[in-house]
């Protein structure tokens, strides 16, 4: 059997996990590219049983990904259009770790016509949502779907309980922009930082509110009527106070630039993750009105070089995603939702072990 041909573009903590995870798989070959040399060799000396391709021209990476099944953009968010268009250039499978952007959904539509289309494969936005259908399914209706994720050090050692664990950018987008939601079964935008709550598991507190970004999906179109929805993240406690100190009233919501200094220089490098996915389900099943939560914490068994809890949980699901295209158990073509996956194989997978209920 031919191998199935993966193109990751972007060698960074994602792209060289995520290689590293699907050199595993019987019967896949990875390239794995980027435009600095630096990154690749890093990579490099991580022991990954890819091929190493250095470009970052059009032409180039053309070139670099034609014969390749699937196209993976692991890069930045302002770099992810160029990766569509290269997938859709070439006529391959496509998957990223991002929302979809307004300038390339219309590129997306036309190669899902044809190819399949996977956008936003990390733990949120991707598993959260699968997650989160799972407990849907067990309802008839929804009045309210509260879905709750958090990246956050095991041990808070600062007053933002807080440290670099994903892309600084990405969480001021989550803090600054305005959150999907539904009410009444409609369409709303949400202020962030606000519906604030706390709460207590195995004897731990958190605290969690609106953010942007945290899901692909709005499941205004899923199965089972859902009129309500509330996206937020956790954190410790204490966070949200000294986030709005920073953004209110010292003025940093205008200056992301001083706010990512200062965040970058006096926050520390987080090893020692774990991330949680709190969801609560408020509605019907069958003839009773009832309310259910899930409450997991996830911490992946496979190693692939040193990555934090959150590399891993993102990389570990979109490598079974890739590891079900590659069965032919996802389709030849059109978007795929996350909330339509089948939550079971995907936790039993082998990058997916260790989720504790």
């Amino acid at each position: 059997m031919a191998p199935f041909r993966t193109f990751i573009f972007g060698a960074g903590n994602i792209g060289t996990a995520l290689a590293g995870a699907l050199t595993t798989l019987p019967e896949m070959a990875v390239t794995l590219a980027d435009s600095t040399d630096e990154a690749l060799d890093a990579a490099r000396r991580s022991g990954i049983d890819a091929t190493f391709r250095s470009g970052y021209l059009p032409g180039d990476l053309r070139s670099m990904a034609a014969g390749h099944d699937l196209v993976v953009a692991a890069v930045p968010d302002r770099t992810v259009p160029e990766t569509v268009r290269l997938a859709a250039e070439i006529g391959t499978h496509y998957l990223d770790f991002s929302r979809p952007a307004p300038e390339t959904r219309a590129a997306l539509a036309g190669l899902s016509e044809h190819r399949a289309v996977l956008t936003g494969c990390g733990a949120s936005p991707g598993l959260v949502e699968t997650l989160a259908m799972d407990l849907v399914s067990q309802f008839s209706e929804i009045e309210e779907l509260t879905i709750r994720v958090g990246a956050i050090p095991q041990h808070p050692v600062n007053r933002l309980g807080y440290g670099r664990i994903w892309n600084m950018d990405g969480l001021f987008d989550e803090y600054l922009l305005p959150s999907p939601a539904l009410r009444d079964g409609k369409k709303v935008m949400l202020d962030p930082l606000e519906d604030y709550e706390r709460f207590v598991v195995d004897g731990m507190a958190y605290e969690a509110f609106v953010t942007s970004g945290g899901m692909t999906d709005d499941f205004a179109s899923c199965a089972v009527p859902v009129r309500g929805l509330t996206f937020k993240t956790i954190r410790h406690p204490g966070h949200l106070d000294y986030m709005r100190f920073l953004l209110d009233d010292l003025g940093l919501r205008k200056r992301r630039d001083m706010l990512k200094s200062l965040l970058c220089n006096g926050l520390p490098v987080v090893e020692e993750d774990v991330v949680m996915f709190f969801i609560t389900a408020r509605g019907r099943s069958e003839v009773e009105s009832v309310e259910r939560s899930i409450f997991r914490r996830l911490s992946p068994s496979f190693q692939a070089g040193r990555f934090n809890a959150l590399t891993r949980v993102a990389v570990g699901y979109a490598a079974n995603l890739i590891d079900l295209l590659k069965r032919g158990e996802l389709g030849e073509r059109g978007i795929i939702a996350h909330h339509s996956l089948p939550v079971e194989p995907i936790l039993e997978s082998r990058f997916l072990t260790g989720m504790a209920p």
